[in-house]
């Protein structure tokens, strides 16, 4: 059973690496095939057709938002103030566990090249790369106004602005290029300088 597993996870990984780099409708399963070293009716065994490897994957993703709101909502509920650093680290790790996600970033890619001819691939590219993020920080800047850590203001405003700067750093630095440290380390800085600007605007 655990070498089912292991099977079904590597065919995924390899999968989405092709479908990163090429798009999913470029890629064929004779070609996950060939990356992998096995026979086409392997595949079949684990996955009905290709459509299912890609949900498997956007199932994980599924799955990893959730547990990232829950753990936000946990540790904000213990929260009895919101510090400089604290908007700073929530920043960087919105870069570092969600958008640089090894699934999330492949997943990113892959929707960039489809959503241009795919309607499905285009909602699916805008849930993830927009309504998700934005909708979990309108909610925690909602609550942040309640409990009077920040002056008042819109929530939804706070939330585009605050995600702006993540996101245009993710983009500059780590998107459509070779990934390296140093361009993950330019993006963590710069969005910490920029954070801390804009903390100062929320008090």
């Amino acid at each position: 059973m655990i070498e089912k597993e292991n099977t079904k996870e590597k065919i995924e990984q390899i999968a989405l690496e092709l479908f990163s780099r090429y798009g999913y409708r470029a890629v064929s399963i004779r070609d996950i095939c060939k990356e992998l070293g096995f026979r086409e009716s392997s595949i079949y065994y684990h996955f009905a057709n290709k459509q299912a490897i890609m949900d498997a994957l956007l199932e994980k993703i599924e799955s990893l938002i959730e547990t990232m709101r829950n753990q936000f909502d946990t540790a904000f509920a213990r929260a009895g103030e919101v510090s400089n650093e604290d908007i700073c680290k929530v920043a960087v790790g919105v870069l570092n566990d969600y958008l640089l996600n090894p699934y999330v970033y492949k997943m990113i890619a892959t929707l960039t090249i489809e959503r241009m001819s795919d309607q499905k691939a285009a909602d699916t590219y805008q849930n993830l790369v927009f309504t998700f993020p934005l909708e979990q920080q309108e909610k925690v800047f909602g609550q942040m106004i309640e409990r009077g850590y920040i002056k008042e203001n819109q929530a939804e405003v706070l939330a585009q602005e605050y995600y702006s700067i993540i996101y245009f750093s993710f983009q500059k630095n780590c998107m459509g290029m070779e990934l390296t440290e140093e361009r993950k380390e330019q993006a963590r800085n710069e969005i910490e300088r920029n954070m801390r600007d804009l903390y100062q605007k929320m008090r």
